[in-house]
């Protein structure tokens, strides 16, 4: 029987999984962003910034560690709402 994720992750240093969860929750902001700007019509050449990236996850990290929780809502010219929790 194969392991579970989360015993080969209690088998990881806390810094390395520390690091991978900075990854993947970087990764995943920018693809909902991404996803976003296509869905609202975006410029599909449109780039978004590393920097505005790791602004979101520094300010994800400091709202859920007061126990809250990031959201990012659009409300569109044509009276349709889109948005994603970070």
């Amino acid at each position: 029987m194969g392991r579970k994720l989360e015993d080969i992750i209690a088998e990881q240093p806390q810094e390395v999984v520390y690091i991978a969860k900075e990854i993947a929750s970087k990764q995943l902001i920018q693809l909902r962003l991404m996803e976003l700007l296509k869905r609202i019509g975006a410029d599909a050449s449109f780039q978004i910034d590393s920097c505005t990236v790791d602004s979101l996850q520094r300010l994800k990290q400091i709202v859920e560690s007061g126990g809250g929780k990031l959201c990012l809502h659009v409300d569109l010219s044509d009276g349709s709402h889109d948005g994603f929790k970070l």
